[in-house]
Parts: structure tokens; sequence; C-alpha cells
């Protein structure tokens, strides 16, 4: 899953959107931030993100915003789940290829369409060096369906049903309904960290005032809202130690504070380069940028449950007012290919094949013609045009990219008035749901099944507080050809299904798909990568350069 300044986005690292104890007894604060050793990083400062230049066992990477969340429930972002899955791991996780493969689970079995028995690892420890259990497991999964937690990452996993220890090593998943997104799902959100910690911790678990423990390669020795995170290698870790010994992650916000940083090696790299900059970074000395295929989608949500909006013909004449080029070229420039749906291109891939193109043009399309806006805002209820709020993050690209936008509604008597609200305002009003109208989103996903994202746009489930339906558009029919889509494995009923969804989500138009964007890695010569599309823990996949 990656969230960036510009768009509110689902959060995958990068990749999508997409982002830490008081510490029980039985867990002490070995190198995490428990209450005394917050007050003792205060007083002393954090590492800055100059230290440990030109060490080759320490990595400073930036982020454009802050991971200030160390648990996916609550920091379902970009730059949160980067620290995250480096810290905590799941019983599943994906290769290179996106693969579904085990983790903490050795392996698993499906006794039936809705059952998995997991076999998990024997004696795997938290960082702390306390043993991980099945009760530790099998919480770690079901906190996310508990309404007091809230978890950002419900949505992922509506279809389970039940999960249970079943034996020291073992853990039982009942679903629902068959659905084979629940795998892809887990690997991403199932992240296991001590049952009585997350207990005690529903809403500010992973916080820097908290903490968090995970069994993952790295563990956090320091972590601040303002100075960044510090991983230690996890000495304890039950698989092949990290190349890295010390990881440090600092926010940089501004991108081009961002570019001179890497550029000096005051930061070692990020995984976040800004698209439309990206010739600006390409004759950056002893640095090498490179850009890949994402799993994204960058759309604008248009909230069905608000008047105008409401009204279908004004959802479609704001969808031929909105020249996608230009704002394409504006937020991202050449690094994202067109999107006519709200599928990524690897999930359009995998349904349809290479040839996909062909068959989404078959759907329903809202080619950039003015005429075409003004004849279906003439067949609305509000001929004449009106006035449309709109809340923003301010000091992002989002407000540039309004503002073509407002240029484009104007010209059909549309009057978009923008609202400018601090980063961290704006997204908390967003994903409770909280003054929805018109947003951009760029939401990017972990597998290329299309069940991973329709849940999110398209459902009941996504449409409430802390799900991604910022359209708010679903009916109970729409429900259950969703459901339909998840319980069925690939082939044509289920390539049909999902064309269906997509046929009816584009004569409705609650969203206007934008772009995918390519995702852009720079990193200092001192070290290379082999980071991807897949890659969920990215601090594995960078080493020494040499070694």
């Amino acid at each position: 899953m990656s969230l960036t300044g510009v768009h509110f986005t689902r959060s995958i690292p990068r990749r999508g959107l997409p982002m830490t104890p008081t510490l029980p007894s039985r867990r002490t604060a070995c190198g995490l931030l428990g209450g005394a050793l917050i007050g003792s990083l205060l007083l002393t400062g954090c590492a800055t993100a100059g230290d440990g230049a030109g060490d080759p066992d320490t990595l400073t990477m930036a982020t454009t915003s802050p991971p200030n969340v160390l648990d996916v429930a609550h920091g379902f972002t970009g730059p949160c789940t980067l620290v995250q899955f480096a810290i905590l791991e799941s019983p599943v996780t994906r290769d290179k290829n996106g693969k579904v493969i085990p983790q903490l689970a050795q392996s698993w079995t499906e006794p039936n369409p809705v059952t998995y028995v997991f076999k998990l690892r024997k004696g795997v420890v938290f960082s702390d060096g306390s043993p991980m259990t099945a009760e530790d497991v099998a919480f770690s999964l079901s906190r996310h369906t508990d309404p007091k937690v809230a978890s950002e990452a419900a949505s992922m996993v509506t279809a389970v049903k039940s999960v249970r220890a079943t034996g020291p090593d073992e853990v039982t998943v009942v679903l629902k309904t068959p659905t084979q997104t629940f795998l892809p799902n887990a690997a991403v959100v199932w992240q296991v960290v001590p049952k009585k910690l997350a207990a005690a911790h529903p809403q500010d678990l992973g916080t820097p005032a908290v903490g968090t423990l995970g069994t993952g390669p790295y563990k956090v020795t320091e972590f601040s809202s303002t100075d960044g995170v510090t991983l230690k290698r996890n000495e304890r870790y039950w698989g092949p130690k990290s190349a890295i010994g010390t990881v440090k992650v600092t926010t940089i916000t501004d991108p081009e504070t961002l570019r001179l940083a890497v550029s000096s090696g005051e930061v070692d790299g990020t995984h976040q380069v800004p698209p439309r900059d990206a010739r600006k970074w390409a004759p950056l000395k002893d640095v090498k940028t490179r850009f890949y295929a994402g799993n994204s989608i960058a759309f604008l949500a248009l909230n069905v449950k608000y008047a105008p909006l409401s009204d279908v013909h004004v959802r479609r004449a704001i969808a031929h007012a909105v020249n996608r080029e230009a704002m394409q070229r504006l937020v991202v420039g050449d690094k994202a290919a067109p999107a006519t749906t709200i599928l990524t291109h690897p999930m359009l891939k995998a349904l349809y094949g290479d040839g996909f193109q062909s068959a989404i043009d078959q759907l329903p399309q809202y080619p950039y013609d003015l005429s075409a806006a003004r004849s279906e805002l003439a067949r609305s209820k509000y001929p004449n045009g009106f006035e449309l709020p709109a809340n923003y993050s301010s000091g992002t690209d989002t407000a540039d990219a309004l503002q073509v936008l407002a240029a484009d509604l104007a010209k059909i008597g549309i009057k978009l008035k923008p609202h400018p609200l601090p980063d961290d305002a704006y997204r908390a009003k967003r994903i409770r749901h909280d003054g929805l109208t018109l947003g951009l989103s760029d939401l990017a996903y972990a597998t290329p099944d299309p069940g991973e994202l329709l849940p999110d746009l398209v459902s009941s489930v996504g449409a409430k507080p802390y799900g991604f339906n910022f359209a708010q558009f679903w009916t109970p029919q729409m429900d259950a050809q969703v459901n339909k889509v998840l319980g069925l494995k690939s082939g044509e009923e289920r390539t049909q299904a999902v064309t269906e969804i997509l046929t009816e989500t584009a004569e409705q138009a609650p969203y206007i798909p934008l772009y995918s964007v390519d995702s852009g890695i720079a990193l200092n010569k001192r070290f290379s990568e082999n980071v991807g599309v897949w890659t969920q823990n990215i601090f594995t996949e960078i080493k020494p350069a040499g070694a």
C-alpha cells in the first residue's frame, strides 16, 4: 500500500493507500518506547537524518509524511506500513511475483472452502524474547473485526467469521463465505503482536506513547512523532539476518528539500520519488533513481449521498469535464498510465489477459468533452450549475490538482470551493467520512486480484467510517455481486461477475478514474536494491553495494 502528500492513499508501501507500548510487565522495554524511555529520548534527542552517513551498516530513508503509527489498525498509510513490515510479520506473505507463501506459518491447509488451518513455526519469539503463541496470532487477526478497535484494515477482513487457537502451534480461521482474497489480504493486515499488549491498547497500539512488539527482522529502538523511527537488526529473528544493521526513517515533506537531501547524502534514499520530478532526479550524482509499474489507481470520488452529486447526470457531467491528461501531467508527469476504470492495470491483466484494453473499451467511457458535459448537466436538476465545497490537504500538490479541476468545472457552470485543512486533520476527517463531497484519492493494493479492491470502492463495508468507499456508492445488489466475486475462483464466471460490477459502476460514475502511477525509488550508490511492486519489507531488499 502508498499514502503520499498528494492523495489520500490506502497504503500498502510500494506501493498501495496502503499507514508502537506502555508495555505490560511481561514485555519489558527492550529497546522499545515505553514511558520512561520516551522521556529519555525527548531529553537527549533522537538521531538526526545525517547520522551514520557513509556507514554501509546504517541506512537512512526519508518519507514525505511521518510514520506516526506502527500498527496497521490506525496507521494504514505508506510511510506507516513501510516501517510496520520491517518489524511485524503475518502467518503468510508474498513472494516477488505476488504469490502468497508461508511466513510465521510453516504451512496451511484448507479442509473446506471456508476453513484455513495454519501450522505455526515453532520457537518464534518477539523482539523482547517472549514467545509468540497461537493465542497471540489468533487475536492479532480477530482484533480487526472488533468495532471498539475501529481498524482501518477492517474492510479487508470482513469475511472472517471466527479465529481460534486450536492447538499450541495451530490457528484455525473460519470464513463467512468462500473468499479468494483472504490469504492475500492476510499477508498485509494480519500483523502478529502480543495479545496482552494489543488488548490493553485497542486504540493507541503503535503510537510513540505505547509502542509495539513484533517478530520481524528489525526492532524499534527510537520512535517519536518529530524525530522519526530508528530500527535495529533483531538478533532474535527466526529467519535470515538482514544485511543492514540500522535503519533510520525520517520525514522530509518538501519535494525539493527531499531531492537535495538525497543528493547531498544527508539521507541515503527514499521510496517516494515524486513522479512528476523524475527528470530532476535522474542526473543526481552517486544516486540511482528507478521507476517501476505500480499496483495503484488514482481517482476522483464523488459522494453519491451528497446533493447535487447524488444526481447521476451531475456526476457524468463532471466526468466529461475533467481534463485527465492535464491533471496527470501536473500531478505525476509521464510516470503513470491513464486509467479508464477503477481497477489497477495488474488487476485488469490478471482478469482479462494482455488484451485487457479491448475489454475495458466496452465499458461506458467519459472522454474529455465539454459539450457532452454541458449536455449531461442540462439533463440534471442543476442545469444552471452550483457551488461545490471540497476539503483538501494544504501544503501538498492536491491544491494544484484542484485548481486544474476548478478551472475545468467552471467551464460548465460548477464553482468548486476548495477548503484547505492541515494534512493530519484532512486525513482524519476523510477516513472518518466526515464532510465527504469530492476528493482525490490514490489507492495502492497488495495483489492483482480485483477482489481486493472491489469491497473498498463499491460495498457497504467500505462505505462505513474507516473504509475507502469515499463515494458512498453501494446497493444490496452490488454487495451480493461483490460477495459472488469473492467466492469464485478465477474463470469465466468470475470475469463476467467483475465485468458487470465495472459496467454498473461506470454507468453510475461515482468515481472518475485518472491514472495508475509508477513507483519511484532513489538510493545512494553505496547501496543496491531489489524492490518491486510486490515487495513488502523494503529494508530487507536493500544491501550494501557489492554485498
